[in-house]
C-alpha cells in the first residue's frame, strides 16, 4: 500500500471511530398526546346519589398541573352567595372543597365542570370532559342545554361569555344569582349538563366575575321566552349579545370656541329635541357618531342655553371677534376613500397633478367636496368644471343634509376621463358668512370601465313588507349603501363600477326605519336589529362576481332551537 492510501485508510478508521463515540442524546420518543384520565379506584366516587361528602378527591394517572381555576372550575348550581370551593393540588390528586357555612339544597343535582384547569405535567394535554356529578337526592338529573352566542351587529362567537339559567324568570333575574352557570368556548357554544326539568329564563353576560349583570357596560344576551326542558335535552336558539341602549343621555358638554358647543350622548341623539332659550342665536346642529355638534352664530355674544330634551346646556359667553378675524373657510383635511386607491387591471395608478389634490373616482361613486365648516350657499356661477379641457355645465353641487360640511358633486362622469374643478373666490359661502377667499381645485381622475368590476348581489329569505338597509363594506370603509322595502322574499341588487377589493356584504333589517343599525334596550325587551354578513369572494378588475346572500344564516349555521 503507497503512501497516499494509507492517509485515506486512516481517515477514513478516524472518521468511524468519532461517528461511533459522538453518540446524540435521546430524542425522547413520540410526542405525548394522551390527556389525563382519573384513577376511579383512588378517586371519590363520580355520579352518587345521596352523596353527603365536603372533600372529592380526583387522582390522575399521571403527573398533572392545575390553573385558571376561578375561570375554569364552575359549579352548578351555584353556591349561596356566589361562593366558589376550594380547589388543589398535590401530586397527581386535585382536590375540591365545600366551603365551610355551605348548604348544599337537597334532591339536587350537583355538576362541578373543569372545563381546561388540569393538564398533564409535560406537554400541557388538557383532561378530556372532566366533570363531577352527584346528587343529593335519590336520582341524578340528566337533560342537557346546547346553544351559542353571537356578538348582535358582527356575528361572530362570543368567547368566555357567562351563561345562565335562572328559576326567577322576572326581567330582575339577571341583576339576582342564577341557578345554573357556564361560559362559551371559542366557538361561542355553551353545554349545561345534568339539568332537571323546568322553565328557566336563558340570559348570557360579558361577565367581570359577580355573575351580575351590571346594566350599563356589560354586554348581554338573552331568549325572549323561557326555555322548557321536558323530557328530551334540548338545542336553544341562538341568543345575540349587544350593549344595552336605552334613550340617549347627556354625559359631557363643552364650548370648544366661538360658535361650537360639543355635546356628547351615550349613543347616537337623534331623537332627542333641541331648542334656544334665546333670540337672536343663529344655530345649526350636526350628529356625528354620539356627538352633537351645534355652529352657531350672533350679533352681540353672549351666554346661552341650549335646550336638550327640555334640560339646559350653558354654553359660555366667548368674544367673536378674533375669531371670525382668523377664520377662512377652506377644504378639510381629509384623504380619498380607501376603495380608491391602488393598482387595476395591471396599470399603473393615475399620476398627481402638482399642488393639487387629486382624487381616483368611479363613474358610480359619490363625490364629496369636505370643507371646515357648514356650507349654506353655492354659487355655482364661480364654479368651473372641465372634461379634459373642455367646459362642463351639466353638474351639481349640493349640500349633504346629514352632514353640513360636505358638498356633494353630481355629474354623469365618463369612464377614463380627467376633470378639473375650479372655485374662484366666493363660490361657496359657510355659516358664518365667509366665502373662500383664494381659488380653490380639484382633480377627479375617473376609471376607466376595464378597471371597474360588477357585483350581482342575490339576497334570500327576505321578509315581504319589511324594511331593509344593504351595505357593502371595502374594510371599515362604507363603499356605498341600499335602502329598500322588500317586495318579494328573493331579490338581486346589481353594483356596477365597483374598484377591486374584498367587500363584506352587510344586511340590516330596519325595524325603525331610520336607516341604520340599533342595538337592544333590555328593559324595554327590545332585541337588536337582525344583522346578517357575508364576506364576498375577491372582485377583480374587468369581472362580473355573483354572491349570495341569506337572511337567518347565522341562525341556520348555529341552530334552530330544535330538541335532540
Amino acid at each position: 500500500m503507497n503512501h497516499f492510501a494509507r492517509i485515506i485508510t486512516a481517515a477514513g478508521l478516524a472518521t468511524l471511530f468519532f461517528a461511533c463515540a459522538r453518540q446524540g442524546s435521546p430524542t425522547g420518543g413520540p410526542k405525548d398526546t394522551t390527556p389525563p384520565k382519573v384513577d376511579t379506584l383512588l378517586s371519590t366516587r363520580n355520579y352518587s346519589t345521596h352523596f353527603t361528602e365536603r372533600r372529592i378527591e380526583l387522582t390522575f394517572d399521571e403527573w398533572v398541573t392545575l390553573s385558571e381555576v376561578g375561570t375554569q372550575v364552575i359549579v352548578s348550581p351555584t353556591l349561596p352567595d356566589r361562593k366558589r370551593p376550594e380547589v388543589k393540588l398535590k401530586g397527581k390528586t386535585v382536590t375540591v372543597e365545600i366551603p365551610d357555612g355551605v348548604t348544599l339544597d337537597s334532591n339536587t343535582t350537583y355538576t362541578i365542570n373543569f372545563g381546561a384547569a388540569v393538564k398533564d405535567f409535560h406537554e400541557g394535554n388538557p383532561a378530556e370532559d372532566l366533570r363531577f356529578v352527584f346528587s343529593t337526592g335519590d336520582y341524578l338529573d340528566s337533560l342537557t342545554l346546547t346553544g351559542f352566542v353571537l356578538d348582535a351587529f358582527s356575528g361572530e362567537p362570543v368567547q368566555k361569555a357567562s351563561v345562565m339559567l335562572y328559576n326567577e324568570l322576572s326581567d330582575s333575574a339577571v341583576y339576582g344569582q342564577p341557578y345554573y352557570f357556564t361560559r362559551t368556548d371559542q366557538l361561542g357554544k355553551y353545554t349545561f349538563f345534568n339539568l332537571r326539568r323546568g322553565a328557566f329564563k336563558l340570559a348570557a353576560i360579558e361577565d367581570s366575575g359577580d355573575l351580575r349583570w351590571d346594566g350599563r357596560s356589560e354586554g348581554i344576551a338573552y331568549a325572549p321566552a323561557p326555555v322548557t326542558l321536558g323530557d328530551s335535552s334540548l338545542t336553544a336558539p341562538v341568543i345575540k349579545m349587544f350593549k344595552n341602549q336605552p334613550p340617549p343621555r347627556r354625559i359631557s358638554d363643552n364650548t370648544l370656541r366661538y360658535g361650537l358647543e360639543k355635546v356628547v350622548f351615550t349613543a347616537r341623539p337623534d331623537s332627542v329635541s333641541l331648542d334656544v332659550d334665546l333670540p337672536g342665536v343663529n344655530w345649526l346642529p350636526e350628529i356625528v357618531g354620539d356627538t352633537l355638534l351645534v355652529w352657531y352664530d350672533m350679533a352681540e355674544p353672549s351666554a346661552w342655553h341650549l335646550l336638550v330634551d327640555g334640560d339646559s346646556v350653558r354654553v359660555k359667553n366667548l368674544p367673536s371677534a378674533d375669531f371670525l378675524e382668523k377664520h377662512t373657510l377652506q377644504p378639510a383635511d381629509e384623504a380619498p376613500p380607501a376603495a380608491s386607491a391602488g393598482k387595476f387591471a395591471g396599470q399603473p395608478p393615475p399620476k398627481a397633478t402638482p399642488g393639487v389634490k387629486t382624487v381616483n373616482v368611479s363613474p358610480a361613486g359619490n363625490v364629496v367636496l369636505p370643507f371646515n365648516a357648514p356650507v349654506v350657499v353655492v354659487d355655482d356661477s364661480r364654479w368651473i368644471m372641465l372634461e379634459d379641457s373642455v367646459p362642463v355645465t351639466d353638474f351639481l353641487a349640493a349640500r349633504d343634509p346629514d352632514a353640513p360640511r360636505k358638498l356633494k358633486i353630481e355629474m354623469n362622469w365618463k369612464y377614463g376621463k380627467t376633470y378639473h374643478l375650479t372655485l374662484l373666490p366666493g363660490a361657496v359661502t359657510d355659516f358664518y358668512n365667509k366665502s373662500n377667499e383664494d381659488t380653490l381645485r380639484r382633480v377627479f381622475r375617473v376609471y376607466t370601465e376595464k378597471q371597474l368590476g360588477k357585483l350581482n348581489l342575490n339576497l334570500k329569505s327576505l321578509v315581504p313588507g319589511k324594511l331593509y338597509v344593504l351595505q357593502l363594506l371595502n374594510g371599515q370603509n362604507l363603499e356605498t349603501e341600499r335602502r329598500f322595502e322588500a317586495g318579494e322574499t328573493d331579490m338581486t341588487f346589481a353594483f356596477v363600477d365597483l374598484p377591486p377589493a374584498s367587500y363584506t356584504a352587510r344586511l340590516i333589517e330596519d325595524r325603525n326605519g331610520n336607516g341604520r343599525w340599533d342595538s337592544g334596550d333590555y328593559h324595554r325587551h327590545r332585541l337588536p336589529e337582525p344583522v346578517f354578513t357575508k364576506k364576498l369572494e375577491a372582485l377583480r378588475a374587468n369581472w362580473e362576481l355573483e354572491a349570495t346572500l341569506r337572511a337567518g344564516a347565522n341562525e341556520e349555521k348555529w341552530g334552530d332551537g330544535k330538541k335532540e
